[in-house]
């Protein structure tokens, strides 16, 4: 009687066993476990391009004072039309000459209650697109007292282009990989995806010094002597280089393994 009992109680465990497998996991292991993957492999390339911004904008600060607010406004509106005029007398077009930002500001003394002066300051905005136009501009601020280089931007007008150009590279080189491995393992790999990375451009430290040299280009009371940077500093005859910047591109791109090359 006992042996039957033993039994049956063996038969009772082993079938609960059997009628409810234990499955543990997220759904994408089960994913995984019902439906594995092919062979997979990753390649990796990247590629970089050194390329020069083709357009810059310099501001200009022009500062007028004056007894009377409107002898100040005279002033400074009377300075730019002639720093307009010497700018496009250069080879500037009028067009990428524009006023920008405008203040006035009362100057008083210690005790006095009435202004003793008004101060206009206007900025001017001059996109140019040559090195040698930067000349121009100096010269207007090195003759003006009144006028000071204020700082620089840089643009690319190109920029979508030389990203793309930097990612076809390094595509090129991950498809040179590709064959290689083929050849030399007798597979066949298929592109089944891809990964983008370390996309994006980057000054160079050749335009971080140049900027900080075209920043802190600004004239001084002084004189001319204390200029950081002169008309001459700049060689119209050499290429013209505004910021150096450096693109890249990295570029991951998923394989699976096929066996035997077709």
């Amino acid at each position: 009687m006992k042996k039957i009992i033993i039994i049956m109680l063996l038969a009772i465990t082993s079938s609960g066993v059997a009628a409810k497998p234990e499955l543990k996991g997220n759904p994408e292991d089960l994913r995984q476990f019902l439906y594995p993957n092919d062979k997979i492999v990753s390649i990796y390339a990247e590629a970089e391009e050194k390329a020069y911004s083709d357009k810059a904008i310099i501001s200009l600060v022009i500062t007028t004072d004056d007894k009377k607010l409107s002898a100040s406004l005279s002033k400074n509106s009377k300075l730019r039309e002639s720093i307009t005029k010497q700018l496009v007398d250069s080879g500037i077009d009028q067009d990428n000459i524009k006023s920008s930002k405008f203040s006035t500001s009362p100057q008083y003394g210690w005790f006095g209650k009435k202004p003793k002066s008004y101060k206009v300051v206007n900025r001017m905005a001059v996109s140019i697109t040559d090195e040698s136009q930067l000349q121009e501009i100096a010269a207007v601020a090195d003759s003006n007292d009144e006028v000071e280089l204020s700082d620089t931007a840089f643009e690319h007008t190109k920029k979508d282009e030389l990203e793309d150009m930097v990612k076809e590279q390094a595509l090129a080189k991950v498809m040179k990989q590709k064959e290689f491995y083929e050849k030399s393992l007798g597979i066949k790999l298929v592109p089944v995806g891809f990964r983008k990375a370390n996309i994006g451009h980057r000054a160079t430290r050749g335009a971080m010094i140049l900027e900080e040299v075209v920043v802190t280009a600004r004239k001084r009371s002084s004189s001319l002597q204390d200029i950081p940077m002169s008309i001459s500093a700049f060689d119209s005859s050499a290429e013209s280089s505004f910021d150096e910047v450096k693109y890249e591109a990295g570029i991951y791109v998923d394989f699976k393994i096929e066996n035997g090359a077709k």
